[in-house]
């Protein structure tokens, strides 16, 4: 559990050097330094709640993995209203960088026609738009409360329950309108979620459906004898997804990393260690949007037992691109021992920061989404 930016906790002390004055500052230090932002920070979950969306989807019944939906840069479903999938921006900043009306590039063409799986490994705004609008106004709003009533399955809108620590509870609201339901439905409008709450569901996504409420001690052990005290692991419910929808939902997330159209693809390409996972970009009331990236490995290794890794970069941008590389590194470490890729555009090699990162000169400002 990691918490960025950090601090001393030796300021803390009255003996130390660095007290009289350090303390002080670091306590009015408006970065916050002394807040979790892992427990108690609120934040909108974006594409990662997507997995949540899929599964009340499967759940419902209205939906299959067979499911297919025609993937363009906008979804006009809502009656008077436009919605846009994230390629729409993507083309929108090609035109402005490019200084034409056209847009070229891979990442900028709609997705086209996707099955429910493959919406989730393309990550495709209208595929999700729709479920949620469907699932709202079906058989006369006989499922309109069912992905928020899943996400609180899954863990979401109230405390972990790790205790040691200060957490908050999130939100997870009904909707209240068709419109409310397609923004829940890819985890933006009232939705906020802690990164330790999203950890907690992708460790139960990946164990079969058993929600565990985090532990942050193992055992208390003098240095030489048996321990005094084993901690158990604590079951905290159970999702209620079928071991067959949970096994379409864990092979979109496979896609999404193995796939050449996934959105995790090009960041986790070459990593020797299998992983599923999913890519998150949250809009917020910066000009830069949460970049998540959220994931578990599937490695076997009885020496080296699988891990659920969330990653949460606040308004920085693309989870693929700012969070992924993040979530790779903690693998890397966790199995290897050490990072076996430098941090693209932030490193020139490892441990040596590019100097232009963070100073984008000259790169275009895309126009926001309608």
């Amino acid at each position: 559990m990691v918490s960025s930016p950090s601090y001393d906790p030796n300021l803390y002390d009255a003996n130390n050097f660095n007290n009289r004055w350090s303390l002080d500052a670091m306590l009015n230090d408006p970065a916050q330094p002394t807040f979790n932002r892992a427990t108690q920070g609120q934040y909108p979950l974006g594409s990662v709640f997507k997995i949540i969306t899929m599964a009340s989807a499967l759940e419902s019944g209205v939906f299959t993995p067979a499911s297919t939906l025609d993937c363009e840069y906008t979804d006009t479903e809502v009656p008077g209203v436009t919605l846009y999938d994230w390629t729409y921006a993507d083309c929108q900043a090609e035109k402005l960088a490019n200084g034409t009306n056209t847009c070229t590039a891979a990442k900028s063409q709609p997705s086209g026609m996707l099955t429910l799986p493959e919406g989730l490994m393309r990550s495709c705004d209208p595929w999700f738009y729709h479920i949620g609008y469907t699932l709202y106004s079906q058989d006369g709003g006989k499922f309109k409360d069912a992905i928020s009533t899943m996400a609180r399955a899954f863990g979401l809108g109230k405390a972990t329950g790790i205790g040691q620590v200060a957490e908050a509870s999130g939100s997870i609201p009904d909707p209240t309108d068709g419109l409310d339901a397609t923004s829940i439905a890819i985890g933006q409008g009232k939705v906020l979620v802690t990164p330790l709450q999203v950890a907690t569901f992708i460790a139960a996504v990946a164990n079969g459906g058993t929600l565990y409420r985090p532990q942050l001690v193992d055992k208390v052990q003098p240095v030489s004898g048996d321990p005094i005290n084993v901690f158990k692991p604590q079951a905290d419910g159970t999702l209620p997804v079928s071991a067959a929808n949970l096994a379409v939902i864990q092979g979109a997330m496979h896609q999404v990393v193995v796939n050449s159209r996934g959105t995790g693809y090009y960041e986790m390409a070459g990593l020797a260690i299998p992983t599923n996972a999913k890519t998150g970009t949250a809009e917020t009331s910066a000009v830069q949007p949460n970049a998540w990236f959220a994931g578990y490995s599937t490695e076997g290794n009885p020496n080296k037992p699988d891990i659920a890794v969330v990653v949460l970069v606040n308004n920085k941008g693309e989870g693929a691109i700012y969070a992924a590389p993040i979530f790779r590194a903690v693998m890397e470490i966790y199995f290897f021992g050490s990072r076996q890729k430098v941090y693209p555009g932030i490193e020139t090699t490892f441990g040596v920061l590019n100097p232009d990162y963070g100073q984008p000169a000259g790169t275009p400002t895309p126009t926001p989404t309608p």
